[in-house]
C-alpha cells in the first residue's frame, strides 16, 4: 500500500516556494507546487492532500480559505502557515487558529531548520492520530458487534451481514419494529466500516419540515428570523463518517427531495446560501414502516427508495428470537450492576423461564428497562420470580402478584404439610431449618413416594439421576 504522504505548497513567492522545496526535497514526500489560489483549489479537490504549507496573507492568496477547503476534503489535514513577523501578537483571530489541532505558523523568512521540525512535528502528530483511529477502531469493532447479542439464527444472520457490508460505502436501509435495535446496527455498520469520521444520528421524526431542513444540511446566518449565526448541518458534522436518519419515512417530501440529491451529487447548500458544499458521507436509515407500499402510492419518493435500499436489513422481533432472551438477560444484568456499583446480580431459573413466556411488545428496549429497574430496586443477590413486573407476571398467567424486590415475601406458614406426587407421606418444613436440611427433606418424600426409584425422582425433581445418587449419599438417604 501505498503510505507517501502528499504536500501542497502555496507561496505567492517563487523564492520562497523553491526554498521550501529544496527542505523537504529527499524526505520521501510528493510535492505539489503553486503559486494561486485558482490551481491551490484545483488540486485541493482532485488530490488527497495531506499537509498543507500556504502563505497565511498574502497578495492572490488566503490561506485560511486554503484550510477550510483542504479541511472539508481531509479532515486530518496538517497545515503550516507562512505568516508576516509577529502577526500573532497583533491579530486576535489569526492567533485563534492556534486551536486547530495540527495547525503550525512559521514566521518569515523561512528558516529550514524550523521548518523541517514543524514537518515533523505535523507528520508525528498525523501519525499518532492514525494508531489513534485505528485503536478504537478495533474497541468500536469488538463492542459494536458484542452488543448485538444472541445466538439465534436471525441474529447471527444480521452479524454476518455487517461484517460483509461494513467496510463498503453501500447505503443501508435497517428495517424492524421499535426496540428492536436499529441504532445499534447502524453503529455496529459504522464501527466496523474503514470511515474515520463520527456516526451523527438524527430522528427525522422529532422536527417539522423547516426545522428539520436546517439540522440536516445547515443554515447561513439570517436564513430565517432567530438564526443570528451560521450552523453546521448533521450532513457537514458527518463528514468523513457516517450519519444515520432514523425514522427516515417521517422525511417531508421536499426535504426527501433534498436528500435524493445529497445522495446522487454529493453536494447541497445550506438554508440561506448559495455556496455549494461537497461531503463524503455514508448513510444509513432505519424505519419500521413498509416503504415499498409508501412509494407505490407516492407517499415516498421512489427514486429515493430506490436509492436507499440498496442493502435491506430485517430486524426479527424479540418474540421471533426468544431464545436469545436468557443472554440479553445476563448482558443487561453484569451492565447495570456495573453501572449501579452493586455486586453482581443474577437471576433465578423460573424467573427466566417466566420472561420467555412473555411476548415483549417493546422488543429489546423494553427488556433493557426492563432488567435495569430490577437490578436498580434489587436489594438482594438473585432476582426472583416474584420480582417481575406485576405486567410480565399477569400477562404470563403466573399464580402470584408481584410484592416488589424491596418487600417481604408472602408469609410463610410455621410448618408446610406438603403431599408429593400425590403417594407420599408428605414432608415436614419448619421455618428456621437450613436450606440443606430442607433439600434433604424434600428429597426423602420424593423417594419414598417412587418406592425408592431414582430415575422417577430425577425426573420429578427436574435434576440428572446422577444428581440424586450423589445427594441421597450426601444426606445419608443412599440406604433407607
Amino acid at each position: 500500500m501505498n503510505t507517501q504522504k502528499t504536500v501542497l505548497i502555496v507561496d505567492a513567492d517563487r523564492t520562497e516556494r523553491e526554498l521550501v522545496c529544496e527542505t523537504l526535497a529527499g524526505q520521501g514526500l510528493r510535492l505539489v507546487v503553486t503559486g494561486n489560489m485558482y490551481q491551490a483549489f484545483h488540486h485541493i479537490e482532485h488530490l488527497t492532500v495531506d499537509i498543507l504549507i500556504a502563505q497565511l496573507r498574502a497578495e492572490r492568496i488566503d490561506g485560511l480559505t486554503l484550510l477550510e477547503a483542504a479541511a472539508q476534503h481531509q479532515p486530518d489535514v496538517g497545515v503550516i502557515f507562512i505568516t508576516e513577523p509577529n502577526i500573532l501578537e497583533t491579530d486576535i483571530g489569526i492567533k485563534a487558529m492556534l486551536a486547530y489541532k495540527d495547525t503550525f505558523f512559521l514566521p518569515k523568512p523561512v528558516n529550514p531548520v524550523h521548518l523541517a521540525a514543524l514537518l515533523q512535528r505535523t507528520l508525528e502528530n498525523q501519525r499518532l492520530a492514525f494508531e489513534n483511529r485505528q485503536l478504537q477502531s478495533q474497541i468500536d469493532e469488538k463492542e459494536g458487534l458484542r452488543r448485538l447479542t444472541g445466538k439465534s439464527p436471525q441474529i447471527t444472520k444480521i452479524r454476518d451481514m455487517i461484517t460483509q457490508i461494513a467496510p463498503t460505502k453501500a447505503t443501508v436501509m435497517i428495517y424492524g419494529a421499535r426496540g428492536t435495535g436499529k441504532e445499534l446496527v447502524a453503529r455496529a455498520i459504522h464501527h466496523r466500516s474503514l470511515r474515520r469520521g463520527s456516526l451523527i444520528a438524527f430522528n427525522c421524526a422529532t422536527l417539522n419540515e423547516n426545522l428539520a431542513e436546517s439540522e440536516l444540511f445547515g443554515h447561513e446566518r439570517g436564513a430565517f428570523s432567530g438564526a443570528y449565526h451560521q450552523r453546521l448541518g448533521r450532513f457537514e458534522l458527518a463528514h468523513g463518517g457516517t450519519l444515520f436518519l432514523d425514522e427516515v419515512s417521517q422525511l417531508s417530501l421536499s426535504n426527501q427531495a433534498r436528500l435524493l440529491r445529497v445522495l446522487e451529487e454529493r453536494e447541497f447548500e445550506r438554508v440561506g446560501g448559495d455556496k455549494t458544499i461537497q461531503v463524503d458521507v455514508r448513510v444509513v436509515c432505519a424505519t419500521n414502516h413498509d416503504l415499498e407500499t409508501a412509494s407505490s402510492k407516492r407517499e415516498f419518493l421512489p427514486d429515493l427508495y430506490d436509492r436507499l435500499n440498496v442493502v435491506p436489513i430485517y430486524l426479527p422481533t424479540l418474540q421471533e428470537r426468544i431464545e436469545d432472551v436468557p443472554l440479553l438477560v445476563k448482558d443487561f444484568l453484569e451492565e447495570f450492576s456495573q453501572q449501579n456499583g452493586k455486586s453482581p446480580i443474577t437471576i433465578a431459573p423460573e424467573a427466566v423461564r417466566t420472561l420467555l413466556k412473555y411476548d415483549w411488545p417493546g422488543n429489546v428496549r423494553e427488556l433493557k428497562n426492563c432488567i435495569e429497574g430490577m437490578v436498580v430496586m434489587s436489594n438482594e443477590p438473585t432476582i426472583q420470580q416474584i420480582h417481575l413486573p406485576e405486567r410480565i407476571l399477569k400477562a404470563t398467567g403466573t399464580a402470584f402478584s408481584n410484592h416488589g424486590l424491596g418487600a417481604p415475601a408472602p408469609t410463610v406458614p410455621d410448618v408446610w404439610q406438603v403431599g408429593v406426587n400425590n403417594g407420599g407421606q408428605g414432608l415436614n418444613v419448619e421455618v428456621g431449618m437450613s436450606l440443606d436440611e430442607i433439600n434433604r427433606e424434600v428429597l426423602r418424600a420424593t423417594l419414598e413416594s417412587v418406592d425408592n426409584n431414582k430415575a422417577k425422582a430425577a425426573e420429578i425433581l427436574k435434576v440428572s439421576r446422577r444428581t440424586i445418587q450423589r445427594k441421597a449419599k450426601e444426606y445419608g438417604l443412599a440406604d433407607e
